[in-house]
């Protein structure tokens, strides 16, 4: 055994010098240093494919030949070998491997598989990298990128099925190191994206540990949550990441997020103690914001609209806005409101959220006034990933797009390593 491993290695020697040489001679003749590099490059490919399978025959013989499987209390029979082709990220290899059958119940058992740890056709490193491109890029571009970078061509459906089976579960999130000792922030938001059953909302929150010292600060360690459920649903994916986090030990939490109900009810369902801040640009800026009672007075785009909503903004941001609930209130009851009821609907919106609208104490106590953390996040989170046009994904299955997403927030929340540890497991 030790003369065979000894001829092994000679051989491999042998062909690694006549490529070394090779390479040499070819790279004398480069007509610059970009030639140079682009010979050098395909030599790594070539010997790294090389040099990984023949470590890998030699394993899987050593581990063959020291011990024999057993089954029904007798060694098995060494059959036939089979071979077993890969794609790595060094290339493709081939290895072969003994066969053995039990002459007792006919089973048949291919021992070198469970050291290989082969799943599919595609090594582990190979499926990680596809993964993480995946996860960041439309398939098509991200196989592109892995051609142009290791030469390695996997076809659209073989990386979607690769995605499939990585994302498949949602993690748990374990504690992370850098958890909230004083003050826990959560912004909650929705957003849209095309299913196949059409546009769906994907709820997501960002979580960030707030520096309340120092208002101008960026958020510090943002982590985020999303998926496509409902509400109730999301109170636990969002809770899970909340306790990862550190929420229990956070001496204050302040919840940001819309005027859209659930995410009150999600608040006061998960954090009944937290302080509650309606976003300030959707106050001014949404349907039954300021901006809009303002056309109603005075037109769109004039003067006299934009002084009076300036007055508006003013009045709620020093603290004022019960003042100006009742104007409006008596701008409805002097028949000035629209056929929409545009004036009504806005004063109501004001006495609904009075208590999420007290923007002096919250700059006081160093809270944000906006969710720019969480808008941000539809962007990056699922803007950039499933509402590009890049056929043939312009309708996501379900299944599909949160397998992806998953892998998008391990992602960006610092959990891959733990992503990969669970692919390990289910091989």
């Amino acid at each position: 055994m030790i003369a065979q491993q000894q001829s092994q290695w000679e051989q491999l020697e042998q062909q690694v010098l006549a490529e070394v040489r090779a390479v040499w001679e070819a790279a004398q003749q480069a007509g610059s240093a970009e030639k140079m590099e682009q010979l050098v490059l395909q030599w790594r490919a070539g010997i790294g494919a090389m040099v990984m399978q023949a470590l890998c025959q030699e394993a899987v013989s050593r581990r063959e030949q020291a011990k024999r499987p057993m089954c029904c209390g007798v060694g098995m029979d060494h059959h036939s070998g089979l071979t077993k082709t890969v794609v790595t990220l060094l290339g493709t290899i081939t290895v072969r491997r003994r066969c053995y059958r039990c002459l007792r119940c006919g089973a048949s058992l291919l021992p070198a598989d469970e050291w290989l740890r082969w799943k599919g056709s595609f090594s582990h490193h190979l499926q990680e990298a596809l993964a993480w491109q995946c996860s960041l890029l439309p398939y098509r571009e991200a196989l592109a990128g892995l051609k142009k970078l290791a030469g390695v061509e996997v076809s659209v459906l073989g990386a979607e099925r690769i995605v499939a089976r990585w994302g498949k579960r949602e993690l748990v999130p374990a504690p992370y190191t850098e958890r909230v000792d004083k003050e826990l922030v959560v912004q909650i938001d929705g957003t849209i994206a095309h299913l196949k059953e059409g546009w769906k909302e994907i709820k997501l929150a960002a979580c960030y540990s707030s520096d309340r010292s120092n208002r101008e600060a960026e958020p510090e360690a943002v982590t985020y949550t999303a998926d496509w459920e409902s509400a109730e649903q999301f109170r636990e994916t969002l809770w899970q990441e909340a306790l990862a986090r550190g929420a229990t030990r956070a001496r204050l939490a302040a919840v940001l997020g819309d005027g859209a109900p659930w995410v009150w009810e999600t608040a006061g369902y998960l954090f009944p103690r937290a302080v509650q801040i309606l976003d300030w640009y959707h106050l001014t800026e949404s349907a039954s914001g300021g901006w809009t009672a303002g056309k109603v007075m005075h037109g769109d785009g004039t003067p006299q609209t934009k002084e009076l909503v300036e007055q508006w903004k003013t009045e709620v941001w020093e603290g004022r806005s019960e003042a100006v609930e009742e104007q409006l209130r008596e701008l409805v009851a002097a028949g000035k409101d629209d056929k929409d009821n545009t004036l009504r609907r806005c004063a109501d919106c004001l006495r609904t959220h009075q208590h999420r609208i007290r923007y002096p104490l919250f700059r006081a106590m160093g809270l944000p006034t906006g969710s720019g953390v969480v808008e941000g996040g539809c962007k990056h989170v699922v803007g950039l990933r499933f509402k590009r046009k890049s056929p043939p994904q312009a309708d996501w299955t379900k299944p599909g797009a949160r397998a992806v997403l998953h892998l998008r927030l391990d992602r960006l929340n610092g959990r891959w390593d733990q992503r990969c540890d669970l692919a390990r497991q289910a091989a």
